[in-house]
């Protein structure tokens, strides 16, 4: 379900509502460090953060309504390997291994896009996570630059190979009606499968 950044639901015109409110992994918002692209986080983490931000708009006169700004974040461990990452990876168009050896399983993947730290994966180095979380949150340049503990004496980003992205409603139609503005409806015609 399409939102605003205040967590605000969009109707089928894509108007604002201002009494249905939206949290968790049903919600789409445009986040403002991924060029506002419309993202759907599936993580109790962002479920939480994303209700807290919903609750205080409900109750906040308009002059008061917080942005969901949250970064997303995720983590897993596979196979004896804790993995967790920052940020949005499938954003990017170059990544560069920063820190640790892909060779020992302990590494900090750092991603990039238009020049800019997008997001961080980290194998088995978690303490780096929230360094490069204000990498991201400050749109520092990337490749990183920095003198730290286990950099490879060359970083050298390779492209990210992310594929394509692809619209939700890609090939759909929308049918509008009503000739008066207030009688004026779009509706979604999905193509047949």
């Amino acid at each position: 379900m399409g939102c605003d950044a205040g967590c605000r639901v969009f109707d089928i015109n894509g108007v604002v509502t201002d009494d249905i409110f939206v949290a968790g992994d049903v919600a789409r918002f445009p986040h403002p460090a991924y060029e506002f692209q419309f993202l759907t986080l599936e993580h109790w983490g962002n479920a939480v953060a994303q209700a807290e931000i919903a609750a205080h708009n409900m109750v906040s006169d308009q002059t008061r309504r917080w942005a969901h700004l949250a970064l997303p974040v995720f983590w897993s461990s596979q196979f004896g390997i804790n993995i967790k990452s920052v940020g949005v990876p499938t954003f990017a168009d170059e990544v560069v291994i920063a820190q640790g050896s892909v060779a020992e399983r302990r590494f900090v993947a750092v991603y990039g896009y238009r020049g800019r730290v997008t997001a961080a994966v980290t194998f088995d180095q978690a303490m780096w996570l929230e360094f490069y979380q204000r990498m991201i949150e400050r749109a520092a340049p990337f490749p990183p630059d920095f003198a730290m503990v286990g950099r490879p004496a060359e970083m050298l980003p390779v492209p990210a190979e992310v594929p394509p992205r692809i619209a939700v409603a890609q090939g759909a139609t929308v049918v509008v009606t009503g000739h008066d503005p207030s009688e004026r409806r779009a509706t979604l015609v999905r193509p047949p499968q």
